[in-house]
Parts: C-alpha cells; structure tokens; sequence
C-alpha cells in the first residue's frame, strides 16, 4: 500500500508552509497568548519565516518535511541535530536563492547583533540572573530585533533561559537533539509526527546516539511510545511576567538502544 505521507529534505520553498505550520500548531498555547499578548497571530509571520530560513541554512540543522502524496501538500515538519551521521543520511545544505529570502536572513541576523551590542552596553541588571539568556544565543532562539510589536521579552528571556540551562545540564557532546515537530491541527493522529520522528531515530540508532527534547503535555504521550523518558520538567507561571496562567514541558532524553563497550582498564 502506498504511504499517505512520504519524509523529503524541506527546501526553500517550503519556507512559508512551515512558518505558517509552526504558527497554526502553537498559536492554542498558553506560552504563546503570553509571548504574543493581543497579536493576531499573522503578525508574528516574518519573524517566524526568517527564523525557518535561517535553519534551513544553517548546516547544523536538519529541516525535513511530511508530505502528502495525493496532493503534495506539507502537513508537518521536524528540525532536528544530528551530528555525526552520513553525508548520504544527511538533508543538503541549503543555499537559499531568493534575494527577498536572503534579505530577510540578512536582517534578521543583524537585528539579532544590534540587540546584543544594545544589551552589553545597557548593562542590564538581570543579565547575570538564573535561567535568563543573553546575547546572541538567546537571539537566534527567540526572534531578536524582528519580535512583532508588544512581544513580551519578559516571557521570552526566561523561556529560551531555562532551554539553554536545561541543554547545560543534560546535552553532551554526539547527542541528537529534537529541535521542532510540528503539524497541521487537521493532521494530527493520522501518523504525520512518527514518520518525521523514525527519520532521526534510525540516524540515532546508526550511530548509537542519544536523542534529547523538550516536550509539551499534547506532545509527550507520542516520545514516551517512542522510547523517550523523563529528565525534569519546567514550568512557567506567567503571571511573574505581566501575563495569565502556566504552562509545563517535561525534558527527555532517549538513551542509546544499543551498550557501549567497557574498555578493559590497566591496573
């Protein structure tokens, strides 16, 4: 039988398609009616466009895309990091052709520089307190200088924060990492996200590696069927920020499915 869905290498002209995937599939969320206060969810499209061209060009990331097969449509997507594995295994890098495309990148990259050399030289008096990020890191993760109007950078810092602490704690070198899944709401339950997570899993198990990720609730049933367990949850109570209500995510980790050998040691 023919799959519903086949799993390609995401191009450039995906790009939008997958913005528009990432808003329809968070946009429900506490986290983003508290990051994104009284927006319509269309002004938060440049930012999250540029921020999937800058993946999709970035040779660390790996963007793959679920695609119909009866209609070609793109219904979900997955970012992930996968060091170590076969060129063959590997999506090409890509070259982004576009010049709207690249200006785009451009700009959004010097935002992100002008924002960090605005923050240094401010002085900011949190800059030194748990679980904040600054600088560059903490831009190319949470939009920089191109956030929508009324963006709550409260909300933001301490997200991406706590995601660089947590990375800290329990990432090490030769880890998988899942960045990103994402569906269509319509999508969602019809295998979409197992054909997108068997993708790096087979990659992982090529090269004994362990996967790591940051849940949502809606998303951890699905990792704990695939083998995931859980390292810490976090929680934010956005109330602390100027905003409304919690939201929690569970940090996991799947572990090598194969034992790596013991070396014998001199005495």
């Amino acid at each position: 039988m023919t799959p519903r869905y086949k799993i390609r290498p995401a191009t450039e002209s995906d790009a939008p398609h997958l913005a528009h995937i990432n808003i329809v599939a968070f946009h429900h969320s506490p986290f983003w009616h508290n990051l994104f206060p009284n927006l319509d969810i269309a002004a938060t499209t440049p930012l999250k466009l540029a921020r999937t061209l800058a993946k999709l060009a970035d040779a660390e990331s790996h963007l793959l895309v679920a695609e119909e097969v009866s209609s070609g449509r793109v219904v979900g997507y997955a970012r992930w990091i996968a060091p170590g594995i076969d060129a063959e295994d590997s999506p090409a890098e890509v070259s982004l052709q576009d010049p709207q495309n690249l200006n785009l990148v451009a700009t959004w990259r010097a935002q992100q520089q002008q924002q960090d050399k605005t923050e240094k030289s401010a002085g900011q008096g949190e800059e030194d307190a748990p679980g904040i990020l600054h600088g560059q890191e903490a831009r190319a993760g949470a939009g920089g200088g191109m956030n929508p109007p009324g963006t709550n950078r409260a909300v933001q810092q301490r997200f991406w924060g706590q995601l660089e602490r947590l990375k800290g704690l329990y990432v090490r070198e030769g880890d998988f990492a899942l960045e990103l899944l994402a569906t269509l709401p319509e999508e969602q339950g019809k295998g979409v996200a197992s054909g997108l997570l068997r993708w790096g899993l087979e990659r992982a198990d090529r090269v004994n590696a362990r996967v790591y990720l940051e849940a949502t609730e809606e998303g951890y049933p699905i990792y704990r069927k695939y083998g995931w367990r859980d390292l810490e949850p976090f929680e934010l109570d956005f109330a602390e920020y100027g905003g409304q209500g919690r939201q929690r995510w569970i940090t996991m980790m799947r572990d090598r499915q194969k034992s790596k050998p013991v070396l014998d040691r001199q005495q």
